[in-house]
């Protein structure tokens, strides 16, 4: 079967996305992936995928609970169906701020997250109250024990706890690839932070090859957290150094 992934019918996940907007996303879903991920884990996850980007009533429902979990956050971002038109623009690194505060926030919030976070679905201007969001129904529930991990591993890394940094990533199963994690976050204080998808693809490429080469076998989670973290860094890139752990400190409390 993991042939059939890697070879000639790798569109048993992959083909479906090809020459689609999500196409841009096929280089995280890299050889050194599939090494850590089973095969199984992995078209179930992608099965899962799917059938929530087919379930508009269920999208409608979701994107109105998050809509308010993240205002109970003090997140101000309108959640809506699609966008009627161009907008002057706006702040661009007060989008970039908004958009990783609803990153850590929906993490924070909730058991499911809307994972589209792409620039082009996102609309703001200097005179709106908040920026327009419009994502695709892209989707996940998060496994409990997963969340909970990479809960443990964010509030670690931003909180200056070693001890329960380590505890995530041990949870996670991420130990081979700790000091890589540590670097990707980011050095200093996190307060001047640019989102390079180049660096992000490089980063996430190591910590497959690490989990791979200690015969370490992954979560079927971490398909949706990759597509997270690849549309994160598409809506960020170019919109300037960004304050991460000021978006952190303000919705993961």
């Amino acid at each position: 079967m993991l042939g059939k992934l890697l070879q000639g019918n790798r569109g048993m996940l992959l083909k479906a996305v090809r020459g689609t907007e999500w196409s841009q996303f096929l280089d995280y879903v890299t050889p050194s992936f599939f090494d850590v991920v089973g095969v199984r884990d992995l078209l179930s996850q992608g099965r899962e995928m799917a059938g929530n980007l087919a379930d508009g009533r269920g999208f409608d429902v979701l994107r109105a609970r998050q809509a308010r979990a993240l205002g109970e956050r003090g997140v101000a971002v309108q959640l809506v169906p699609s966008h009627d038109g161009a907008q002057e623009p706006g702040d661009e690194r007060a989008l970039g701020q908004r958009i990783l505060e609803v990153y850590f926030g929906q993490l924070f919030a909730s058991d499911a997250t809307i994972l589209d976070l792409r620039g082009a679905r996102w609309a703001s201007s200097a005179d709106a109250d908040a920026p327009s969001w419009f994502p695709r129904a892209l989707w996940i529930r998060w496994q409990p024990e997963f969340l909970a991990a990479v809960r443990d591993m964010y509030r670690g890394f931003y909180c200056d706890d070693d001890a329960l940094f380590d505890r995530g990533i041990q949870a996670l199963r991420l130990e081979p690839a700790a000091d890589v994690l540590r670097a990707h976050f980011g050095e200093g204080d996190q307060r001047e932070v640019r989102f390079e998808t180049r660096v992000f693809h490089s980063s996430f490429h190591e910590v497959f090859v690490r989990c791979r080469d200690e015969g370490v076998t992954l979560h079927r989670n971490f398909l949706a957290l990759g597509l997270y973290l690849a549309c994160l860094y598409d809506g960020l890139e170019d919109r300037g150094p960004l304050d991460v752990r000021d978006a952190f400190e303000r919705v993961a409390g």
